[in-house]
């Protein structure tokens, strides 16, 4: 009887509830169901993430070498050497990340890499880098940031070097794809980050009319800009917004609503049954980031049946979102036409008289429409 072929799925921390994470899992299913042995490998795992997202009978194994509840301590071991990668030498590396190809950049074996996005670190212009750093829990953007400060060219260098060791480039949308070729020189093939399945049409259980909105609730995710929109809107519906957020940018975000009298309210995280009740009785799914390299939650809201506006700016919900049937692109940091499309989806009755339409355009993303292509790439780093 054959061995089992064994990948190994690669991302430095598993700790925040966001696209990725989901991308991960899903993709680490594929590859289960195809019939190889899978594990899933990263320096630090949150494990009150295992009750929030699917991540059931799937392997996760920690690598840093000394068990720490302190996120920036594990990644700091596993790239001081102080990791447990040499235990791992499987058929295949997949991996999501720069930092995640440091890590395995002496193993032999073949590797693949899915890429969601240039490390920011290295490539935002300083403004937006310094956004970024802030933008999220822990120390870890900051000190990536503060090392890139004065070793950015060395770093740059080692990425690209690194990226084209891999048999396969992956990329989560065209938009990535057209933005990360100019900088790397690269081939690669899109494929679209998968949808949970359990992400379906279900009646929602919410009969209040609401906007709502969900993703890891920071400053470069742009949810004032949502909120000022909200004040122009003619309906003067409340705004749900799901995700983790830290205490001083709520206290900020709470400020601003009320000086744009406009009703918000923080959900937390809540785990995949709770969040698709809220995608599936919402009236609009608002989705308020410019320049997103694809974000899964437009889909996800479509495929629960609830039309989406984001900005037209040519980012990945450009290639998610069909204007005029499954939602509206608003001119570009446009916060009144943002407002607009609001009002257009609610007065226009689209989610109900667009319903077929709006799950249709969300099918194009699930789970099983972006599973053959995934495992045909996959194979045929083994064939060749």
């Amino acid at each position: 009887m054959d061995r089992k072929k064994t990948i190994c799925l690669v991302y430095e921390f598993l700790t925040e509830q966001g696209g990725l994470e989901r991308e991960i899992i899903n993709h680490a299913n594929y590859l289960k169901e195809a019939g190889y042995d899978v594990t899933i490998l990263t320096c630090h795992l949150d494990e009150k993430l295992l009750k929030l997202l699917p991540f059931d009978g799937l392997k996760i194994k920690v690598l840093a070498k000394i068990k720490t509840d302190y996120e920036t301590v594990s990644l700091a071991q596993c790239f001081m050497g102080l990791s447990n990668i040499d235990k791992y030498n499987p058929d295949l590396f997949l991996t999501y990340s720069f930092p995640a190809n440091v890590l395995i950049k002496n193993k032999k074996c073949k590797k693949i890499n899915y890429v969601n996005h240039f490390p920011h670190f290295l490539y935002l212009d300083k403004e937006e880098r310094e956004e970024w750093a802030s933008s999220t829990q822990g120390i870890k953007r900051k000190a990536s940031v503060f090392i890139a400060k004065y070793f950015e060219k060395g770093l740059k260098k080692l990425d690209k070097k690194l990226l084209k060791k891999n048999r396969l480039i992956f990329m989560n949308s065209k938009f990535t794809q057209a933005r990360l070729e100019k900088i790397y020189r690269i081939k690669s093939i899109v494929s679209y980050p998968p949808l949970d399945p359990k992400f379906k049409v279900v009646p929602g259980t919410i009969k209040e009319k609401f906007v709502f909105s969900s993703s890891r609730i920071i400053p470069d995710k742009k949810y004032d800009l949502l909120i000022e929109a909200m004040s122009y809107m003619n309906n003067k519906l409340p705004l749900y917004v799901a995700g983790t957020v830290q205490e001083d940018y709520r206290k900020k975000l709470e400020s601003f609503a009320s000086k744009c009298k406009v009703k918000l309210n923080f959900l937390g995280r809540l785990n995949t049954e709770q969040i698709r009740n809220y995608y599936a009785s919402a009236s609009v799914f608002a989705f308020p980031t410019p320049g997103e390299d694809f974000g899964l939650v437009p889909a996800e809201s479509m495929m629960c049946g609830t039309p989406v506006v984001a900005w037209g700016d040519g980012a990945g919900p450009t290639e998610q979102i069909i204007d005029g049937v499954s939602g509206y692109l608003a001119k570009p940091l446009d916060v009144k036409d943002f407002a607009k499309k609001m009002d257009l989806i609610l007065d226009s009755n689209m989610k109900k008289k667009n319903s077929k339409k709006i799950v249709a355009a969300g099918e194009r993303f699930s789970y099983n429409s972006i599973k053959k292509q995934f495992l045909n790439e996959v194979e045929k780093v083994f064939i060749n």
